[in-house]
């Protein structure tokens, strides 16, 4: 897991530039991915798969965006076959999502990503930068309220509530090999 980097933080973490990197060293100590999280992200992945050919989940990135983070614009390019499509999950607060052309100088198309959305990265698209400039953490557009709902008032859900009414988190899921 990593969270986005390079935000000011009121208390920067030390260890947080161990988290900012951009490659996929497999002999790094890691988790596996569980298996409903493979299986969805297989299904999801499922449409833009060949004929014939399975999505095999190997990577996991979360990104963690807390009030006035953001990821500027880039492109997912660290797999071997961009033939492969990226699945991407999001959950927590709405979030500004722009998705532009093959270079920065092409106008990003806006689009809002809220709790549950899923993105398929596939095709042209896998060749296109995209980025997330804001989230939204303001109780009147942070767009969450189906998600509070499903916590009930008991005390272990505050501190969890608490958390997803500022912030967002991104799971995407890849094939690297």
């Amino acid at each position: 897991m990593y969270r986005v980097c390079h935000q000011e933080e009121k208390h920067a973490n030390q260890y947080l530039p161990l988290f900012c990197f951009r490659s996929y060293n497999v002999s790094l100590s890691h988790n596996k991915i569980p298996d409903e999280l493979c299986q969805l992200s297989s299904k999801l992945a499922a449409p833009a798969m060949q004929p014939g050919e399975k999505f095999r989940p190997e990577a996991a990135i979360v990104n963690y965006f807390g009030q006035g983070d953001m990821l500027g614009g880039h492109l997912d390019d660290m797999e071997k076959d961009w033939s492969k499509p990226i699945v991407s999950m999001s959950l927590g607060c709405k979030a500004i999502f722009l998705i532009g052309g093959k270079s920065r100088e092409q106008m990003p198309l806006a689009m809002f990503l809220r709790s549950g959305d899923v993105i398929l990265m596939e095709g042209a698209a896998r060749e296109c930068f995209h980025g997330v400039p804001r989230i939204f953490t303001d109780k009147e557009h942070a767009e969450i309220s189906e998600l509070e709902s499903s916590f009930s008032s008991g005390e272990g859900d505050s501190s969890l509530l608490e958390y997803i009414r500022v912030s967002r988190v991104n799971i995407n899921i890849r094939q690297v090999f």
